[in-house]
């Protein structure tokens, strides 16, 4: 049987979807926040919930990373003084109950649609 697995396109939090073998059959389809502006105001409205996060815009993908608490790290990726990450104008997020096998699942498949992870990722 084949699943479904939704990942992001790099130009929105739109899932793009990638047919993966299994034994089962299973429809994973997820449900992304639209791009905000990265900011104090947005980030005030983000979940206190675990998830993955994208920075960037609605045209390039920067950085996508896990959290327990999304609205906690934007807040403090905010306040950063990495210049990569301090050069993002918007985000979006996907809340699950799994963000580090998440994060490393939407890496792969950037990296397998770009050839490279996005800019402000070191590895996966």
């Amino acid at each position: 049987m084949v699943w479904q697995i939704s990942f992001p396109q790099t130009n929105g939090c739109k899932p793009l979807t990638m047919a993966v073998k299994s034994s089962e059959s299973h429809n994973n389809a997820m449900s992304y926040s639209d791009w905000a502006p990265f900011n104090k105001d947005t980030i005030s409205k983000a979940p206190e919930k675990a998830g993955v996060y994208f920075l960037g815009s609605e045209h390039e993908t920067t950085y996508i990373g896990a959290a327990n608490n999304i609205k906690k790290i934007l807040e403090e990726h905010l306040n950063t003084n990495d210049s990569c990450i301090k050069g993002a104008v918007s985000f979006c997020y996907h809340e699950t109950l799994f963000p580090e096998a998440e994060e490393e699942k939407q890496l792969t498949a950037f990296q397998y649609e770009h050839g490279r992870l996005p800019k402000c990722n070191k590895s996966i």
